[in-house]
């Protein structure tokens, strides 16, 4: 695991309790805030758990850290209207907005 990665593990970890729900809808806000911290990254959405993840070097986070995960799911979210732009609209107005 590289420096980059690291950083991103440490920040998950002094900034955000362990006991912090960032379920039901609020997994895009944590991928906004990884991004806003670590801009050379970028947010994913997986189709099949219905989650949103933050991809930085290589390597995805969530709340609790890495996200493990298979990548076949993972569809860039600033192109996710391309996959199925009618979910996404769904998404928007059920999850972000």
């Amino acid at each position: 695991m590289d420096n980059g990665n690291n950083e991103v593990l440490e920040f998950i970890k002094r900034r955000f309790a362990d006991d912090c729900d960032w379920t039901t809808g609020n997994c895009y806000y944590f991928a906004v805030i990884l991004k806003d911290r670590f801009p050379e990254g970028k947010i994913f959405y997986d189709v099949r758990l219905g989650h949103f993840v933050y991809h930085y070097f290589g390597q995805f986070y969530d709340w609790i850290g890495i996200y493990d995960c298979n990548e076949d799911y993972l569809i860039p979210w600033d192109t996710f209207g391309i996959y199925d732009s009618a979910r996404k609209q769904r998404i928007v107005r059920d999850c972000i907005m």
